[in-house]
């Protein structure tokens, strides 16, 4: 009977330590996915694009320091905005990406067909 009495004790602290803990709001976690995703394509190859990301990440950090402080609505709003920095990154690495590809294949359609 005593075990059984430990192991709901520990259960119960488990569940209010589990409890206590804040969870992040859902718009942190699109913006460390959108910060992940540009990261993956490498936008902190291009300049621009490294610009972005960065913001991002102090937006995030930002957004971290402000939840830690009681002021959610301020830091909802800091994560949009890191988000939107973080799929800019990201666009601007794919559009030059395509750029490049297009450059590339043009250079080759010129090559076959002997114009300038």
């Amino acid at each position: 009977m005593k075990m059984l009495l430990l192991k709901l004790g520990g259960v119960g602290l488990l569940a209010a330590a589990c409890g206590s803990t804040a969870m992040p709001p859902p718009s942190m976690t699109e913006a460390q996915s959108s910060v992940r995703a540009a990261e993956a394509v490498g936008a902190e190859s291009l300049p621009r694009g490294a610009l972005h990301l960065k913001l991002a990440r102090d937006g995030i950090e930002d957004a971290k320091r402000l939840i830690a402080d009681d002021e959610s609505e301020k830091a909802e709003l800091v994560l949009e905005r890191a988000e939107v920095d973080a799929e800019l990154a990201l666009a601007l690495t794919y559009e030059a990406k395509a750029r490049a590809e297009a450059q590339t294949a043009l250079a080759e359609v010129r090559e076959l067909g002997g114009t300038n």
